[in-house]
């Protein structure tokens, strides 16, 4: 309860300051010019989009200083993370209580993660190439599919701009830590844009295991490069993007040092993508990808540490879409065929998705109505036909009141289908069933801008997989669990001359629906508030996230304390080609867990430097 008082007095008193401003402003409002591609497949206006929807924008991802996207993560309303143990490893995000594989994780529309495992794993995501990203919430899966029966999560890398630039930057701090990053990119009077970007991490880190005394270090690097050329009047895109990293880990039981046992990742993504107005009512885009997850765990001492899991996602795209103003359709068919092999493991396995899909849109002045439907065809379980409507109505200017049902699937992954000893393939696909509600205002004047939003949902899982007993010695899954998430997701924003302050919060109620125990790493309570001032170049940032009480494994075992962490930080633009940074991160220097029995980072002071030519 202290959580929730100690937030929502935060967010009182700033709902009370922005009124009181407003009260002074003149009358006239506008909203928030912005554009959203994830919630429906194309390009909308912010305010016509149903689905609860967040994006995060440059500006914001370079003013966080954070050079991983999962910290991005931990600041939004309706979303977990859970890492075990410092930077790089093992790293899962919840959306609404889902599990972590029930969000879909697209990075320029192409879908990545590991088919073995049946989710994406955070841990190697840098920012450091990337433009905005979009976080849509709810049964998404009538537009995409298996995977994406809690929510969408969609990054998109950087575009070039007319004329040429060039931008590094360098940063140093605690744990031995050092980081650099530099973008090339441009565009032509021909209409062709490039960007190009190449970032390197290194760190000592702390021991994964938080009894540990052996630090795990953590290397990585990542190459990202982005063209698009102008095809009478179309366009073709090709992009391609890969992350190379290698972590220290600890195991055993209980949870300790292992000395010199690492992990080597690889996540790979190639897309080519065509895009074509054949009328000025019809654009047809078709999208060739391929996405590779690569995990090689390798300890010197032998045994079942060393281990290789490879998985490669080939996607074929076809989707057009007809705008006829007040009306719009959209329609398509999406393939995609997952491979993937362990040679320690001793298997190569694959499967087949075919589906079609359409939507349409009904956009009028005061709202604007939606359905999608789906067909997923899958080689090697049933297969599924999902749905969704959305409704959003738009009474006084400013103000948007959204309503939104769907459902949602999530096929078996390869490992539980067919590990050796352990696979069942008899499954059947995971199922979703949510709804949510909610209450949206943003108003932007010559000095003021103030946002709100207040979302309900409720969702229930069927079907899910658990694992159960076996006449093998390993566990074997079956379908056999249920579950229900439900909860209220509040956000506000707000800025006034030099100074702005966001913050959410999220009360949560995910359960276990056969004992009514608590769904592991998920908080009942949790919460962010940014305040931030920017005075003659320079810009102050002060960030607080409240994390509420939780359990880290089922059956409400290995409780884990709430806990409050403070970050700061500052740059200082020298000029319009330098700029210093400084931040300290975990500032009160606070000792939590994400995962029992795994390790964080203490306090941390980095500092850097930017140059943009």
């Amino acid at each position: 309860m202290k959580f929730r008082k100690k937030i929502l007095i935060g967010l009182a008193a700033m709902l009370l300051a922005t009124s009181m401003q407003t009260a002074q402003a003149a009358q006239q409002t506008q909203a928030l010019p912005s554009l959203i591609v994830t919630a429906d497949r194309v390009a909308n206006d912010a305010a016509q989009v149903s689905a609860d929807t967040t994006v995060i924008t440059q500006q914001q991802i370079e003013q966080s200083q954070k050079s991983s996207v999962a910290d991005l993560l931990r600041q939004q309303a309706g979303i977990h993370v859970a890492a075990s143990g410092g930077p790089g490893k093992a790293t899962s995000v919840f959306i609404r209580g889902g599990n972590s594989g029930h969000t879909l994780v697209l990075i320029d529309g192409v879908r990545v993660g590991s088919a073995t495992l049946g989710s994406f794993d955070w841990g190697n995501l840098s920012t450091a190439d990337i433009e905005r990203i979009e976080i849509v919430r709810g049964p998404q899966s009538s537009l995409y599919g298996a995977d994406a029966m809690g929510g969408v999560i969609q990054i998109f890398t950087r575009k070039g701009k007319p004329g040429s630039q060039v931008s590094a930057h360098v940063e140093a701090g605690s744990y031995s830590t050092v980081s650099a990053s530099s973008t090339v990119s441009g565009g032509t009077e021909a209409g062709v844009d490039y960007a190009v970007t190449v970032n390197t991490l290194r760190t000592d880190s702390v021991s994964a295991a938080a009894k540990g005394t052996e630090t795990d270090p953590y290397r990585q690097t990542t190459a990202s490069g982005r063209v698009s050329l102008p095809v009478g009047e179309g366009e073709i895109e090709i992009l391609a993007r890969n992350v190379d990293g290698k972590t220290g880990l600890d195991g055993g039981f209980p949870l300790g040092d292992v000395l010199n046992y690492t992990s080597n990742t690889k996540q790979s993504v190639m897309s080519a993508r065509v895009s074509y107005p054949f009328t000025d009512y019809l654009d047809s885009t078709l999208q060739l990808s391929r996405s590779l997850d690569e995990v090689i765990g390798h300890d010197p001492a032998g045994g079942f540490n060393n281990s290789d899991f490879r998985t490669r996602i080939n996607q074929i795209t076809w989707q057009n879409h007809l705008d006829l103003d007040a009306v719009s359709m959209l329609f398509g068919v999406d393939v995609h065929q997952d491979k993937g092999n362990s040679g320690s493991a001793g298997f190569a396995r694959s499967l087949t998705q075919k589906a079609g899909f359409s939507s349409l849109a009904w956009h009028a002045d005061w709202f604007d109505l939606n359905g999608s439907v789906r067909y997923d065809s899958n080689s090697v379980s049933n297969n599924k036909t999902t749905y969704k409507t959305g409704l959003a109505v738009h009474p006084l200017d400013g103000l948007k009141i959204t309503a939104n049902y769907g459902t949602g699937f999530k096929a078996p992954s390869l490992n539980q289908l067919y590990f050796p000893g352990f696979g069942n393939p008899n499954l059947k696909p995971e199922q979703s069933k949510g709804w949510d509600a909610g209450l949206h205002y943003s108003q932007l004047e010559e000095q003021l801008s103030f946002g709100f939003d207040a979302t309900w949902f409720d969702q229930r899982y069927t079907n899910l997989i658990v694992n159960s007993t076996s006449t093998a010695f390993l566990s074997a899954p079956a379908n056999l669990a249920k579950a229900r998430t439900n909860g209220l997701e509040i956000s506000a924003n707000m800025a006034y001359g030099p100074a702005y302050m966001r913050g959410n919060w999220t009360f949560l109620r995910a359960i276990n629906s056969a004992d009514n125990t608590l769904l592991p790493r998920r908080a009942r309570d949790k919460g962010s508030i940014v305040g931030g001032i920017t005075v003659m170049g320079l810009t102050i940032e002060v960030e607080m996230d409240i994390v509420g009480p939780r359990f880290s494994s089922p059956f409400n075992r290995k409780p884990m304390q709430g806990y409050k962490k403070t970050d700061i930080r500052a740059n200082y633009a020298i000029n319009k080609q330098w700029k210093l940074t400084a931040r300290v991160d975990n500032a009160g220097n606070k000792v939590y867990e994400e995962v029992s029995g795994y390790g964080v980072l203490g306090r941390a002071w980095y500092g850097g430097v930017s140059a943009t030519f």
